[in-house]
């Protein structure tokens, strides 16, 4: 989920809104609070002043015999007391004053007809089995209702009974420990109403003063804080985005934002002047990393033309063209896995219808295994082909190495020679891949036997003879350790031999050069095409005489 970033004068917007809604709520909690305290006093005030002229005023009149005056009474009083609705009920439930029966009981009472109106209907105030009523009658205690609203104005309606207390010249007689019930109906006076009104008058300009002074603060921190910010962070942007820190932003007054934008061009001036110095050192590493790649590429010119020129001549050491021999065909594959290599082969015409076969694997790569087998080639050109034993040939190349190389420098090597006429070839095999020879009309696959072990280590080391006798049909598959050894793509299986042996049977019928290449095919595949980690040199010799 992306956070959001809020900048400083939405933050001030949001911190003012939250202060205004915690305002305007406090503000209405007050109102309503002081609007209800009001009424709940001026309801107590007026529940007193109605009792107090019930027992004060009514009462007496009622009890002297007075009734016809209650409603005019009542009425001079409504306004100044806040009744909506004033009467006073028999324990039936029916006005007192407005049936005849009272009328005559109270002119009876007093012997004379003191007391006219005109005759009504009586007034079911209250129904007989009513709830107040009932607990009014019993238990002698005044009963306060709520009925509900009128407007914003709650009408609060008392039952206050009037008991026995003295000879009632106007009653109905003594068979009742109650009177009657005077019912009073009353909310706000005038002067109640004025007083709420004047409260929420001066709410509601306390509310706007509010308003009035958070837009002011608003006001005053934009101009403050957040449009300066603003500005600064416009002039900071335009000397990033148009790399011109040669330019300095405005410090207008002498506060903290102020002081602020003042760092921040002492920041502009260290910025440029380090920028200058990076520019003059990177111009000055350029132009040595120019002046050394090119003393390097010399170098290596130098080096790539000595190693072509090396390789050129390694290639002369190796035989150019094959001796034409009746019966006998050649072919060879040289690969090294740099310019030059550490691999080397030669086949050679001696006296007497014999033939030599040899192959070298110096140690290591480049060029300290490529001056390796140019002894080996010195020593086998001078010596080798002059002596029919090749065990002898490799005694004098070792011993030669042993005096003149390091303890780590070695050769493996392959030396044969074959008498055409018989098939019998001598060979000394010394530390080297042991050659297979592979007879195409039966099949057989045979490896040559090793005799000696790794040349150029032991001065006193002693290489034999062996004998093996090729056939007609025979294939002498020669090769160096570059090619079984080789691994696949980012992995640890090696080519090996049974892949070399596979090649030999499945391309038995096959020319030399077309096996080398089936085989060249094959190996690639495996490997995945990357840069070859040694030398690979492939001799195949076909015998058929």
């Amino acid at each position: 989920m992306k956070k959001m970033h809020l900048n400083i004068k939405t933050k001030v917007i949001i911190f003012l809104a939250l202060i205004s809604v915690a305002g305007v709520a406090s503000l209405v909690l007050m109102i309503n609070r002081t609007k209800h305290i009001l009424i709940q006093e001026f309801k107590r005030e007026e529940m007193k002043t109605v009792e107090n002229f019930i027992v004060g005023t009514l009462k007496p009149v009622m009890l002297s015999g007075h009734g016809n005056l209650m409603s005019s009474i009542m009425a001079s009083y409504e306004n100044q007391l806040g009744i909506k609705d004033l009467m006073i009920i028999r324990t039936n439930g029916v006005e007192a004053f407005l049936d005849d029966e009272t009328l005559n009981k109270v002119n009876k009472r007093l012997n004379q007809n003191r007391f006219t109106r005109d005759v009504k209907k009586p007034i079911q105030v209250l129904m007989q089995d009513d709830p107040s009523l009932i607990q009014v009658l019993t238990t002698g205690k005044r009963l306060i209702i709520s009925k509900g609203e009128e407007g914003d104005e709650q009408i609060t309606t008392m039952l206050l009974p009037i008991p026995l207390e003295e000879p009632c010249k106007a009653c109905h007689g003594d068979d009742h420990k109650i009177r009657g019930i005077l019912i009073a109906s009353f909310g706000l006076t005038d002067a109640g109403r004025n007083a709420i009104r004047e409260v929420s008058s001066l709410s509601i300009a306390s509310f706007s003063r509010l308003l009035l002074a958070l837009v002011l603060i608003f006001a005053y921190l934009s101009w403050a804080i957040t449009n300066r910010i603003s500005k600064m962070m416009g002039e900071v942007n335009n000397i990033i985005g148009s790399n011109r820190f040669d330019q300095r932003i405005t410090a207008e007054t002498d506060d903290e934002i102020g002081r602020l934008s003042i760092s921040f061009n002492h920041f502009i001036s260290s910025v440029e002047i380090y920028r200058e110095e990076e520019a003059h050192e990177k111009e000055r590493l350029e132009t040595a990393v120019l002046e050394k790649t090119k003393e390097l590429r010399e170098k290596n010119d130098f080096i790539e033309n000595d190693l072509k020129t090396a390789s050129r001549i390694q290639h002369k050491l190796m035989p150019e063209k094959f001796p034409e021999l009746p019966g006998v065909l050649f072919h060879a594959e040289y690969r090294p896995s740099l310019h030059i290599g550490g691999d080397y082969y030669d086949v050679f015409e001696m006296p007497n219808d014999h033939l030599g076969i040899f192959m070298a694997d110096a140690s290591g790569h480049g060029s300290s295994a490529a001056l390796l087998v140019s002894i080996v080639k010195a020593i086998v050109s001078t010596t080798g082909k002059d002596i029919s034993s090749p065990g002898y040939v490799v005694q004098i190349i070792n011993s030669t190495l042993a005096n003149l190389t390091p303890d780590d420098s070695y050769v493996t090597l392959f030396y044969g020679v074959i008498n055409l006429k018989t098939g019998k070839m001598l060979y000394s095999l010394a530390g080297h891949p042991s050659p297979i020879v592979h007879n195409r009309t039966s099949g057989s696959i045979e490896p040559l036997k090793t005799n000696g072990g790794l040349v150029g280590i032991f001065d006193f080391e002693k290489f034999d003879d062996s004998e093996y006798t090729l056939k007609s049909g025979d294939r002498l598959f020669i090769y160096t350790d570059g090619l079984i050894e080789a691994t696949v793509a980012k992995g640890r299986e090696q080519f090996g031999k049974e892949r070399v042996i596979k090649a030999l049977m499945e391309k038995k019928d096959e020319s030399p050069r077309n096996l080398t290449e089936h085989l060249h095919s094959s190996f690639v595949k495996f490997t995945g095409g990357e840069a070859l980690s040694d030398d690979i040199t492939i001799l195949l010799v076909d015998y058929d005489r």
